[in-house]
């Protein structure tokens, strides 16, 4: 299935990571087929329910606190007929259990950033990767500090801005959305 248009998606009130972002978030992941993602924050799913069309012989473990957020993860699941994707109800990194994966997405942290990338570190695979969606400066820094912390390698940070044009009158008009910054880290070998 590939990339998949925002206005495919059931929405709800809930956030939802647009598509140019989540076209460069998902790419950042560096998917393998058989990769096993761990969506954190995953609002309505989208990041999660397009990298697991990528990942045939993987699996996606999407973890939502928002109950709304759950049912709109399912309705989605059900809509892109979606077999390698499991959604879990809680928050990073406390309710996780997944021990043996090597991709992280984290598009919301409930405030616990430096636990869940200390869990990437100590269940993820050699050379895993983890992608950070941010849309505040602090957030970037609260980020850099941490992977420095965790000896994170080959740290990329890069922003996007997105315009989208609406007709007003006989003109055409560009409407800026929030700029997002998408921060992408790997985990070294072991005995580094």
């Amino acid at each position: 299935m590939g990339h998949i248009a925002d206005k495919e998606f059931i929405r709800g009130e809930v956030p939802m990571t647009k598509q140019e972002i989540r076209a460069v978030s998902v790419a950042k992941l560096n998917l393998k087929e058989n990769s096993i993602l761990i969506d954190v924050g995953a609002g309505t799913g989208s990041v999660g329910i397009e990298a697991s069309t990528y990942i045939p012989l993987g699996k996606v473990y999407a973890i939502e606190k928002k109950s709304e957020g759950i049912e709109l993860i399912k309705e989605n699941i059900k809509k892109f007929s979606i077999k390698n994707m499991e959604v879990i109800q809680g928050t990073a990194p406390d309710d996780l259990s997944i021990k043996n994966f090597d991709r992280m997405f984290v598009g919301g942290s409930s405030g616990k950033l430096e636990k869940i990338v200390e869990y990437f570190i100590k269940y993820s695979k050699e050379k895993s990767i983890i992608v950070i969606n941010a849309i505040t400066l602090e957030t970037i820094s609260e980020v850099k500090n941490i992977f420095e912390k965790y000896k994170i390698k080959n740290i990329e940070i890069i922003n996007i801005n997105v315009a989208r044009a609406k007709k007003i009158g006989n003109y055409t008009m560009m409407y800026g959305e929030n700029p997002i910054y998408i921060v992408t880290g790997e985990k070294g070998e072991i005995n580094e």
